[in-house]
């Protein structure tokens, strides 16, 4: 009776060579993170903004409480947004770590040939 280790190595001899070589495509654009670490600044960036805006809008008197609430409503608003596109961007490099999708970037390519 044959071992099942005995019959690997016959089965790996017989794949063809580019399919032992080729490694899958992988997403390698810098988008993602370029989100992840700017997505505090421009948070912060919405809440000043925010401020800004409630103040200068004539007629809007808003107290110092409304003011904050404002000012958090818009940097959710960021915040919430990023949040979205970064589980969109992680779906997307999945769908290409399985290749039912494509890579947006060619850098895949330039490291293949």
């Amino acid at each position: 009776m044959a071992r099942s280790d005995e019959t690997a190595p016959a089965a790996v001899a017989a794949r063809p060579a580019e399919e032992a070589v080729s490694s899958p495509a992988v997403e390698s654009s810098l988008a993602g993170r370029f989100v992840a670490v700017l997505t505090p600044v421009f948070a912060v960036a919405a809440g000043w903004m925010a401020g800004v805006v409630a103040q200068a809008v004539p007629g809007a008197h808003l107290d110092h409480n409304q003011l904050v609430a404002f000012m958090i409503a818009a940097m959710t608003a960021v915040v919430t947004a990023a949040w979205k596109w970064l589980q969109g961007w992680q779906r997307h490099e999945q769908r290409v770590a399985e290749g039912k999708a494509s890579p947006t970037s060619d850098r895949h390519k330039e490291a293949e040939a």
